[in-house]
């Protein structure tokens, strides 16, 4: 495909935030000056306009994986990561090194507040997606244009499929939440919004899946969309919130069984010759699109640096990869090799390093996915190194030396040396110092079905079947075999927690399973005293209830 498409459309992202007249807005916003560009009147009459339309909410989408800036209200700070309050806070994600709005997921009590405004931007940019996805819908289905029924078809799939993806993370996240059909053009301030119920949130979600499903094509136009299997899986995944077990079961099963996607079970791409496993292939810069034969591949987010237009970009590898250097007082020199510039904003528990992995007798992990190439445990002193700043925190130590990374059950935060996930190993070579990333991501991937197939069956009461879909990944990874008798829902939330680690929205997860709650507790040592049921909704953003004048709104229970 041609990237320069995606990244010379990005000006519309910021056509779609003015436009947006939605549960989010105020005032303010409204005075902001019309961008001179384009506009949808002249922007929607042909299949090009659709295309850059569509590629500006792709590049909304982006920002889950980059960063949000709470005083613009979108992105560009690089240390807010907006999944962090997706992932983080849980039973196997934490910080170790929490900063600014986001950090309520180490505090909370307190910190979590109506008047966070990491929340708020995180509420407004879902809207935005949103409101973006109705003016392409309402363009192809009213407007004047030239597209053939199939294109007009494919269009408004493709943007329902994003209107249901953002009614996902607001269902999740604030729980009942306005429904928001409209094209907003800027000429009318709502101030009466309701909240509907999750019931009529999940049946609007439906339909717009579906709709998606029936549309969209069977695998990705280019490396950059979205298909008809990322349509399914979701739609799987809302028939188990909706507890319609046996429709999940059938969604789930016509994409497994279909052919389009596989789970990568060997060796592949540019470093199949390297030492590796066949899990992590599929994480390195230039594995990970469907086209590089990663038959895995739901979804892909595309990012690459000095594109004409703009730069996609994510700072995942900044959140989760340990920061070494400052640990050692600048001793251990950033690399490629070792996965680049970390600041270790995220991190995985000690139950998680300690707990979740089969071992052997003597120690040893006995799954890829918790193995030294899925895991950084250690940093070898080389000659590169500044040694003398090493040794003032290690007397002793060596070129040649190993540096064992904690995974003691001390943490504390700003512990940043801890062993942490290689999922997203990247950097410049001619800049070591990268904040940013600039490599394509798998942001979902099927073997997320199977796990989703395992928890459908267990709550259809087929523990049997449940065992034969985790299995498939368990024998991927050399882990041994299930029976039904080990089939619990902790365990599947483990065995997700080995598989996708880093990946899943684990809050969503386990709220879904009603278990977020009870596995923060218990092996959260920092979140796990100070989180209570309150905490399973966040707030409604203040700033939305204040602007909502004539329908009082009432916030989520205990804020």
């Amino acid at each position: 495909m041609k990237r320069n498409k995606i990244y010379n459309s990005m000006w519309l992202v910021a056509i779609m935030a003015f436009l947006m007249v939605a549960p989010s807005c105020s005032e303010t916003e409204l005075d902001q000056e019309v961008p001179h560009l384009s506009s949808p009147d002249n922007l929607f009459k042909d299949k090009a306009g659709f295309e850059a339309g569509l590629y500006g909410i792709y590049g909304l989408t982006r920002v889950e994986r980059s960063g949000v800036n709470v005083k613009k209200k979108l992105v560009g700070s690089y240390n807010a990561l907006a999944v962090g309050c997706m992932m983080g806070g849980t039973d196997v994600i934490t910080s170790s090194y929490p900063r600014s709005e986001s950090q309520f997921i180490v505090f909370w009590q307190d910190q979590l507040n109506a008047e966070n405004g990491y929340l708020n931007t995180i509420w407004e940019w879902q809207y935005k997606i949103i409101n973006a996805a109705n003016t392409i819908i309402n363009r192809a289905e009213n407007g004047t244009h030239n597209l053939t029924d199939e294109e007009k078809n494919y269009y408004v799939a493709e943007a329902r499929f994003f209107r249901a993806w953002a009614y996902r993370h607001l269902t999740y996240l604030f729980g009942a939440v306005p429904i928001n059909t409209e094209e907003s053009d800027g000429s009318k301030i709502v101030t009466d919004w309701k909240r509907n119920s999750l019931d009529e949130v999940y049946a609007f979600m439906e339909k717009d899946l579906k709709a998606a499903v029936d549309n969209l094509t069977e695998t990705p136009m280019n490396d950059a969309r979205v298909s008809k299997g990322t349509a399914q899986h979701y739609l799987t995944e809302l028939y188990i919130c909706m507890e319609q077990y046996n429709d999940a079961i059938t969604v789930g099963s016509d994409l497994i069984d279909n052919g389009a996607f596989r789970l990568v079970t060997e060796r592949y791409g540019k470093y199949a010759s390297e030492p590796g496993v066949a899990y992590m292939d599929m994480f390195k810069d230039g594995n990970s699109n469907y086209s590089e034969g990663n038959t895995e591949a739901l979804w892909v987010m595309p990012n690459q640096l000095d594109i004409n237009g703009g730069k996609g970009r994510n700072i995942m590898r900044r959140e989760f990869i340990s920061d070494y250097n400052k640990h050692t007082g600048g001793g251990l020199a950033y690399s490629v090799e070792r996965g680049g510039r970390g600041q270790d904003r995220l991190c995985a528990t000690n139950y998680m390093l300690n707990d979740v992995y089969d071992k052997d007798a003597n120690g040893k992990v006995k799954d890829d996915r918790g193995s030294d190439h899925a895991w950084r445990k250690y940093h070898v002193i080389n000659a590169a190194d500044a040694l003398s700043k090493i040794q003032a925190k290690y007397p002793d130590a060596a070129v040649g030396d190993t540096l064992w990374m904690t995974t003691d059950d001390d943490l504390t935060v700003h512990q940043m040396f801890r062993v942490c996930t290689r999922k997203w190993d990247w950097t410049r070579a001619d800049n070591v110092k990268e904040a940013l990333g600039y490599n394509d991501h798998v942001y979902l991937r099927l073997a997320d079905t199977y796990l989703l197939m395992a928890e459908a069956y267990q709550k259809a009461g087929d523990n049997g079947k449940a065992a034969e879909y985790i299995n498939a990944l368990r024998n991927r990874a050399h882990a041994a075999p299930i029976t039904a008798a080990d089939v619990t829902v902790d365990f599947i939330m483990e065995e997700r927690a080995r598989e996708l680690y880093s990946e899943e929205h684990r809050r969503y997860t386990l709220l879904r399973n009603n278990k977020w709650l009870e596995r923060t507790q218990l092996y959260n040592s920092l979140a796990g005293t100070k989180v209570t049921d309150r905490d399973k909704l966040y707030p409604i953003p203040q700033p939305f209830i204040d602007a909502n004048l004539d329908n009082p709104i009432e916030n989520n229970p205990g804020y």
